[in-house]
């Protein structure tokens, strides 16, 4: 915890304060540490000049910003080697999917050329059916005409 500083006294005679009386200043003692504060607000910090030593460069600085440079270089070449390898496998992939597909394409128009075909078959068979039909009811009605029916249902 810190500590807290002791009150300094204002002089009767002085005005510190701007606008306070003196009574009023005195009754408003003023701690170290907000003088402090007052001050640290009011001066301009001090900054302090970079040391010839920060601001010279040395062979090693630059030895080590030469291998951070050759680091950066390795690392990209190793990037661009690795999307190379990515992009030619994914080019062999597109490649492998496109023949598939005109695999797919090809086994498709033979299925629906197939199904084209027994639709055919089975219209053409349908037609016949009914023309096997209408034969078989003019027999019938032939044969029923043509033929006499005894009552005891002998020919």
């Amino acid at each position: 915890m810190a500590e807290q500083a002791s009150p300094i006294p204002v002089d009767k005679h002085l005005d510190p304060i701007e606008g306070l009386s003196p009574a009023r200043a005195k009754s408003s003692a003023v701690t170290g540490e907000g003088i402090e504060k007052v001050l640290r607000f009011t001066l301009p910090e001090k900054r302090e000049e970079p040391s010839a030593r920060a601001t010279s460069l040395t062979a090693r600085d630059f030895a080590a910003a030469v291998d951070i440079v050759h680091s950066a270089a390795e690392a990209i070449r190793a990037a661009e080697s690795r999307s190379r390898e990515a992009e030619s496998r994914t080019q062999l992939l597109v490649e492998r999917a496109t023949e598939e597909l005109k695999n797919a394409e090809t086994r498709i128009h033979a299925a629906e050329a197939r199904a084209q075909a027994a639709e055919t078959r089975a219209q053409e068979a349908d037609a016949r059916m009914k023309e096997a039909e209408s034969w078989l009811r003019q027999i019938f009605s032939t044969i029923t005409e043509e033929l006499p029916v005894n009552r005891s249902g002998q020919v």
